[in-house]
């Protein structure tokens, strides 16, 4: 990859990525391969949805994370939730062991830095200015700890009002949670972590699920910041498979289930970098006899957020700028789709990043820009949008998020497009769709459309015009049906409050 790397320089400077702006879409809408079963995150509700009747099917409420996932034959879903944590001996039973270490030996770090200042500092627990456990969320675990097993000599310097203040410091963790479509219970929980989990990704054969772990020193917020890439077994114990970090969000399994596929950054300073360089990778997952590529990890002095460590083979296939919600998707004959920056060369500083819609060839190991004028002409300057693209199950055509809660339909390698929503019925934000639109099967698309929608019914002689909200799913054969009309208000959000 060092060939590409001065022309990738000269580029990033015009991109200039600034990752404290910019969301992915919070609700999301996700089918099995045939179309038959849904998975609904909406207002922090996770729904299985019927496909034919559109029945809702409650699977968890609370803090779910964000993409959660449904298997390719749509018998299983896979999902990330935080949960308060009551006692703190039942935490650390839970816990990784690497985990566990790591929360005691920062502990230790503390208690160390409370004897040398002789007390607090500021009324705070002098943490330790490094590591993994800095947000503040995570460093409760080490003030708890810290308290429930303070010594004589701890007592002395602190006293018992800041010892009691210490354990009643809130502590959570994080869970993926796998549960049948057809009965959301019994729910089997994979893995637990003190780090939030976003993004999990169910194996072709379901064996497994990947996941994206926050394992970045420094504070949690709404920015983008450092997520490693994980998977568990449901067959094994073998919980948290370090894969690489600094990972985009949309990565993707090939279709045999032996590799995946991700952008990564090269720099590890994402938040103070005023561009990331990135690589297309794909890395071997699993051995001939199907099992995971994983020995245990050497847990350090300071511990360690994985239990295992992926043993195979890592590819670099292309060199890219990164951006964290860039996303990958496996198409036909294992060819790897991807969003990314566009640049030509010479380039001005006065130009423009734009961005496009790639492709890699396994065969030639080349790499394509795949959209023709007559689409990336709406796409060009949306970096979200685009991040969101989404390959029919049968590889031929891609669905494109543009301004205002629209799509494109594109047919690979042909000048054909349609766009079902026109300009005039676009609503909401104009770079973040409220709810991206999804493939149903290789026939049907569900998505989101405002009460003036023209896929809704006129409304009758003396009524007022509904403006909820709806998802509506429409057939390659033109016709189209109503997925939410007898969802609760609760769900479907009022198009006049994002206008």
């Amino acid at each position: 990859m060092s060939n590409h790397r001065t022309t990738l320089v000269l580029l990033a400077f015009c991109a200039a990525v600034i990752f404290i702006t910019g969301c992915i879409p919070e609700d999301s809408l996700e089918w099995s391969e045939d179309g038959s079963v849904g998975l609904l995150r909406a207002e922090g509700v996770l729904y299985i949805v019927d496909g034919k009747t559109g029945e809702l099917t409650e699977v968890a409420k609370g803090d779910i994370g964000l993409l959660p996932d449904i298997s390719r034959d749509g018998k299983l879903v896979a999902y990330s939730e935080k949960i308060d944590c009551d006692s703190l001996s039942k935490g650390l039973g839970l816990l990784p062991p690497g985990q566990v270490k790591m929360i005691k030996y920062y502990a230790e770090k503390t208690k160390k830095n409370i004897l040398d200042a002789r007390g607090l500092v500021g009324e705070e627990f002098p943490f330790p200015e490094e590591g993994l456990l800095l947000p503040e969320d995570y460093r409760n675990w080490v003030i708890r700890y810290l308290c429930e097993n303070a010594d004589n000599e701890l007592l002395d310097v602190l006293g018992s009002e800041d010892i009691e203040r210490g354990k009643e410091e809130a502590i959570s963790y994080f869970q993926v949670v796998i549960a049948p479509s057809k009965s959301p219970i019994p729910k089997r929980i994979v893995t637990v972590s003190v780090f939030s989990i976003m993004a999990s990704r169910l194996s072709p054969d379901s064996k497994s699920v990947a996941y994206l772990m926050h394992t970045q020193e420094g504070e949690v917020s709404n920015a983008y910041q450092e997520f490693g890439l994980y998977i568990a077994s449901l067959e094994t114990d073998i919980k948290a498979m370090y894969v690489d970090s600094s990972v985009a969000f949309g990565y993707d399994w090939r279709k045999d289930g032996k590799s995946i596929a991700y952008l990564s950054a090269d720099s590890k300073n994402m938040l103070h970098d005023d561009f990331i360089l990135g690589t297309l990778s794909e890395k071997m997952v699993l051995d001939t006899d199907g099992g995971l590529l994983a020995k245990p990890a050497d847990i350090p002095e300071r511990g360690s957020a994985g239990t295992h460590r992926c043993t195979g083979k890592t590819t670099e296939l292309a060199g890219t700028v990164f951006y964290p919600w860039f996303k990958v998707e496996y198409g036909l004959d294992n060819r790897i789709f991807f969003s990314s920056f566009d640049l030509p060369l010479p380039v001005s500083k006065r130009d423009e990043a734009g961005c496009s819609l790639f492709c890699y060839d396994p065969v030639t190991a080349a790499v394509a820009d795949i959209l023709p004028l007559s689409v990336s002409s709406y796409t060009g300057q949306q970096i979200l949008s685009i991040s969101l693209f989404s390959l029919s199950p049968d590889g031929k055509r891609v669905l494109l998020p543009i301004k205002h809660n629209r799509f494109i339909i594109y047919t690979l390698g042909t000048d054909s497009l349609e766009i079902p929503i026109p300009e005039e019925e676009g609503f909401g934000e104009e770079e973040i769709p409220e709810l991206p639109p999804s493939w149903k099967g290789n026939n049907e698309i569900s998505f989101l459309v405002s009460g003036k929608s023209k896929f809704l019914p006129e409304p009758k002689e003396g009524e007022d015009q509904d403006d909820r909200e709806q998802i509506v799913v429409l057939g390659t054969d033109g016709k189209s049906r109503i997925l939410s009309e007898n969802w609760s208000d609760e769900i479907n959000t009022d198009s006049q409050d994002n206008q």
